[in-house]
């Protein structure tokens, strides 16, 4: 029986639409950096790995990343990017969070800012977040998952994650823990994929 349910926060919750100060080319390395990542050496990787426990390892991390595609990041780049300004929820967001009410809701992701002042702006109700920065472990390590199912006191065959990313968010499973993969796409273009991955789950 599921007792709680965990959303990924990027891609899964909020997203980022096209701004005129972010190039459709920055965009893509965001959405795909595997080929860049790859080009870095160990002591690039080893920050990079580590980018969503500070905001220090993120802006170095970014920098990094945006170098090897042949992009520059400015500061007010990064800056807009960690803004909450500039962070939308998906259309389906606030459906799916009271959809999965009575069960224990909440928030793991990789981030290495507060993103609890988006949930307040926008009225959506989580009953705990559970951010990398603050945890010390990101995923896919099975601490972090293993550490919600502590913070919501459930077992890991009781909680199920939502998220998009296969390998990140996948590792769900490896934890022990239920997963609903979904697609994903720029705000507004989105089907209402949180819905759907619920009722496949029997939450409706």
């Amino acid at each position: 029986m599921i007792k709680a349910v965990l959303f990924d926060f990027a891609g899964t919750l909020f997203g980022r639409p096209t701004h005129p100060w972010l190039s459709a080319r920055h965009l893509a390395v965001l959405r795909a950096p595997a080929p860049f990542v790859a080009r870095m050496n160990a002591a690039e990787r080893a920050v990079w790995d580590a980018r969503d426990l500070t905001a220090l390892a993120n802006r170095a991390a970014h920098w990094t990343l945006f170098r090897l595609a042949g992009l520059t990041m400015t500061d007010d780049v990064f800056q807009r990017l960690h803004n909450p300004a500039f962070w939308l929820p998906y259309a389906d967001t606030a459906a799916a969070l009271e959809r999965a009410r009575p069960l224990k809701v909440g928030v793991l992701s990789n981030v290495s800012w507060d993103i609890r002042t988006l949930f307040r702006r926008e009225s959506l109700d989580v009953d705990a977040f559970l951010l990398s920065y603050e945890i010390g472990v990101s995923k896919p390590s099975p601490r972090a998952f293993e550490t919600a199912c502590v913070r919501f006191d459930v077992s890991p065959e009781e909680c199920l994650f939502v998220g998009d990313d296969p390998v990140a968010d996948g590792a769900a499973v490896k934890a022990g823990l239920r997963f609903a993969q979904i697609s994903t796409a720029p705000v507004g273009r989105r089907t209402p994929v949180l819905l759907e991955a619920l009722a496949q789950h029997g939450i409706s």
